[in-house]
């Protein structure tokens, strides 16, 4: 659910804010007729990017269209801040009157149409982009997934369309800071998306390659990233501003009811002052609701999974690792590493496929032939491909094939699982993390750390680490009188980092 509804912030943030500073600008009475306006325009040139996205990706022209886009949309900036001269937009701070609301000229009416269609056409292929990869619902028949992601959805799009309502409400005040905020807002977004169009060009060939270029655009793509937060935090400063203006106090009157009257604005007073009141709370209850779940999505749900730590398989003298089947089979994933004889850290689990009335023990490696060893973690009673998200059928692990975990050889011994150190070094091939190690030069016997040799040979499916090129020449001359006899005794180095 959260990156449903946070796709939708990020693409339509953009388009919210826009149009809610410039509505601000506008009278009461034509402010509200715009508004209606422009969600149906919204709505048609929403749809229009959602099947342009679809289209774009049939034929392979995606970059081409997103770089287009972004053209269009700088357009619709710079009408922006062409609209900020028209007649409403040079007043102060004074409130509108509404017996002189003319309306916007044609001219205005169409600049506001297109900043909306333009804005609204990005946002809805941003979305299909950030949610290219993303299925809205495992399964074809109503499931838990499908209500959250509908509800995301809807969420969402309520938040998108009230926030401008209320934000060009307040606005509407705050004439000069509404100036400055969209001054701003056109100035930083104009340098983003014009970079993000020199990023395409340069991707598609269109423009050459050139250090300058490649630096300013890796800048501003480098905090391109939080231009959502920008957006928000402008709204949020909009916001103070609206309750540091606060409300008129009536000015009392000499007739000869003046007590009466003195109550009456009062009471005006009063309900104009909650009512503002009650919009600023709902400026801020929206802004601090999209930020909070813009921020949980960027520190935590974004974050990559990470592995549980694993306990450390050491070989008895037979060279085998014995692991109490007791141990392992209340059903969850249990994560063992090896050291292999060249550093390789190998890493497998063990976990009861059934339950504890009905053992039954797969033993694998963390890691598997599509996804390489991204490794698996377990949520519940799902065993989950940290690299493609698959979710793993548990009766099905230990048997070959799709993006099951590799099968592990084992035997089974007087109520342990045995694992013979051989069969992991095998598996090393798998892994590729290494970490520092102390072993010996097989011809000079020469303790090295494997990280720091100079010179390693592989030798029927082992690696060898030589101190000078002159053991190595050595070794490389007559590998079997060496390799044949060698017990390799390795140990980790102490203090050494893992790489």
């Amino acid at each position: 659910m959260s990156l449903y509804f946070v796709s939708i912030i990020q693409a339509f943030l953009p388009l919210a804010v826009f149009a809610a500073l410039i509505f601000s600008l506008l009278e009461p009475t034509s402010r509200k007729r715009e508004q209606l306006g422009s969600l149906w325009v919204a709505a048609l040139l929403i749809v229009a990017g959602y099947l342009i996205y679809g289209l774009a990706a049939s034929m392979g022209i995606e970059p081409r269209v997103r770089t287009l886009l972004r053209l269009l949309s700088v357009s619709a900036l710079l009408v922006s801040g062409l609209l900020l001269l028209m007649p409403s937009a040079k007043g102060a701070n004074k409130r509108p009157d509404k017996s002189t609301d003319t309306g916007p000229t044609l001219l205005v009416r169409l600049g506001i149409r297109y900043v909306i269609a333009m804005l609204a056409l990005q946002g809805a292929f941003d979305v299909r982009v950030l949610l290219a990869d993303q299925s809205f619902t495992a399964t074809s028949v109503l499931n838990t997934e499908l209500f959250l992601n509908s509800a995301a959805v809807v969420v969402a799009s309520a938040l998108m369309i009230f926030l401008p309502i209320v934000i060009a409400h307040i606005g509407s005040r705050l004439r000069r800071l509404v100036f400055m905020v969209l001054c701003v807002s056109i100035l930083a977004f104009a340098i983003i998306w014009l970079c993000e169009a020199l990023l395409g060009a340069m991707q598609m060939g269109l423009l050459g390659v050139t250090s300058a270029r490649v630096s300013v655009v890796a800048k501003v793509t480098n905090y391109a990233q939080f231009k959502s937060y920008l957006l928000l935090a402008l709204l949020f400063i909009l916001s103070v501003g609206f309750l540091l203006s606060g409300t008129k106090r009536p000015q009392t009157s000499t007739a000869t009811t003046k007590a009466d009257l003195t109550r009456a604005d009062c009471r005006k007073y009063r309900a104009a002052r909650l009512n503002a009141l009650r919009w600023l709370a709902g400026s801020l209850a929206l802004i601090v609701f999209s930020f909070v779940s813009l921020i949980y999505q960027d520190l935590y749900a974004s974050r990559p999974p990470t592995l549980s730590a694993a306990a450390d398989a050491v070989p008895d003298e037979q060279g085998e690792i014995h692991i109490a089947i007791d141990a392992v089979k209340d059903g969850n994933l249990h994560r063992y590493a090896y050291i292999a004889e060249d550093g390789h850290r190998v890493r497998f689990f063990l976990i009861n496929r059934y339950d504890e009335q009905h053992v039954k023990i797969g033993v694998v490696y963390d890691a598997c032939m599509i996804c390489g060893d991204a490794g698996y973690i377990q949520k519940g009673n799902d065993v989950i491909c940290v690299a493609c998200n698959v979710r793993i059928f548990i009766p099905s692990i230990g048997k070959a094939g799709g993006c099951n975990p590799i099968p592990l050889q084992h035997r089974e011994d007087q109520g342990d699982i045995v694992i013979a150190a051989s069969e992991l070094e095998h598996g090393a091939r798998y892994f590729s993390e290494v970490v520092a190690i102390e072993v010996i030069d097989p011809v000079t016997k020469e303790k090295l750390i494997n990280l720091e040799a100079p010179y390693q040979y592989d030798f029927k499916g082992k690696t060898f680490f030589f101190g000078s090129k002159e053991s190595y020449e050595t070794f490389r001359k007559a590998p079997e009188s060496y390799a044949a006899s060698l017990k390799a005794q390795v140990r980790p180095a102490q203090g050494r980092v893992t790489l």
